[in-house]
């Protein structure tokens, strides 16, 4: 019983590991779970999109590869729906 949860857990993670990396990713990225915040406290100018200043200000100089993997449509913004894929693609709850 123990080895099978162990084999599933084992599974799950694995699987979790290719899916993100192997659709999300192009570049690779420092933990996720430390860009875990609300879209809103980030866009401090108020227009719905995050810059790369925004952003730089937010995290404290983040890797620049992590705004560029984040910003999937290339524009040098941040809007919401990308924010939330890049969230929900690592698992990351809401930001309260």
């Amino acid at each position: 019983m123990k080895l099978s949860v162990y084999s599933i857990l084992i599974l799950f993670l694995l699987a979790l590991t290719i899916g993100c990396a192997g659709s999300y990713h192009k570049t690779p990225m420092p933990d996720p779970a430390s860009f875990n915040a609300h879209f809103g406290d980030m866009d401090t100018d108020g227009d719905d999109l995050v810059s790369q200043d925004e952003f730089n200000t937010f995290f404290k100089n983040p890797d620049p590869n992590v705004f560029k993997t984040i910003d999937m449509n290339g524009d040098g913004a941040i809007d919401h729906d990308e924010w939330h894929k890049f969230k929900e693609a690592h698992g990351l709850k809401h930001a309260e």
